[in-house]
This record gives structure tokens, C-alpha cells and sequence, in this order.
């Protein structure tokens, strides 16, 4: 029974099942429409509602596709069409007083609705694009990254 445990672990580390895992969830997606994707640790999984999110994401849509997604914080992010952004940092720890959140947006629409993170802490939110870092302190974001 040891040696078939052991073989699952070994399974589930060379496939990045179990880094995926060690990792919290920072989020989750609220709606999917059409080609939606979440790439995590390479491999592309569909955006269904509900499915948890986690640091290190990529969030994209296709040429027909939407996004919803709500993180832990209570930031909310809409993606329009051909859209790809990363969750490169997410960190909500009120009781330690830890607040960070970078998004990555390398391509598409963005409508970025701020929650905790931003209240608590101002300045401790940022989007990247390919040109510029924004710091966010307002409430509500549309941004759109031109391939």
C-alpha cells in the first residue's frame, strides 16, 4: 500500500498536479463565455464556472470568448475578446497586514473593478501591459492592449 502511495506522489509531482495544489486559491471564475482558458503549469484547462484560480494563472479568451472572474479580495475582472492576462502576484492577508496584486495584461480588453486590496492598501495594486505599469488606486479600470 506504501510503495502504491508513493508512486501516486511521484505521478502527481512530475505532472505539476501537486505544485498546483500546494499553491491557494487566490480566486475563481464566475462566468465563461465561448473560448475561455486558464494555462496553468502549461497545460490549458477550460474556464468553467466555479473553477479556482491560482497565483501564477494565465486567464485568456479567444476570438468568441469572455471572462468573469472574482478573486479573493473581492476584485472583480472582466476579459473581452483575444484577450491574455497572468496573475502574477496575489496576496490578501489582512490579519498580517499583506496586500499585493500584479496582473499582467499582454493582449485584449480589461475591466478591472477593485476590491479589499485596493482600500486597505493604495498603491499595493498594479497592471502590467507591455508599455506601462499602472498603479491603481481609483475603483474602476478599462484598459485594452493592442497586439
Amino acid at each position: 500500500m506504501r510503495t502504491i502511495f508513493l508512486l501516486l506522489i511521484a505521478l502527481l509531482a512530475s505532472t505539476g498536479l501537486l505544485q498546483a495544489a500546494d499553491r491557494p486559491h487566490v480566486g475563481l471564475v464566475k462566468s465563461a463565455d465561448g473560448e475561455a482558458f486558464i494555462i496553468r503549469d502549461g497545460q490549458r484547462l477550460g474556464a468553467t464556472p466555479g473553477a479556482g484560480l491560482r497565483e501564477g494563472d494565465v486567464l485568456m479568451t479567444g476570438a468568441q470568448g469572455s471572462l468573469g472572474v472574482i478573486l479573493s479580495d473581492d476584485t472583480l475582472l472582466s476579459l473581452g475578446s483575444s484577450s491574455r492576462i497572468s496573475i502574477e502576484r496575489f496576496t490578501f492577508d489582512p490579519a498580517r497586514g499583506a496586500f499585493a496584486m500584479v496582473l499582467r495584461l499582454s493582449r485584449g480588453l480589461i475591466e478591472y473593478l477593485s476590491g479589499k486590496i485596493s482600500k486597505l492598501s493604495p498603491g499595493s495594486v498594479h497592471i502590467e501591459t507591455p508599455v506601462a505599469t499602472l498603479g491603481i488606486r481609483g475603483t474602476h479600470l478599462i484598459a485594452r492592449v493592442e497586439p
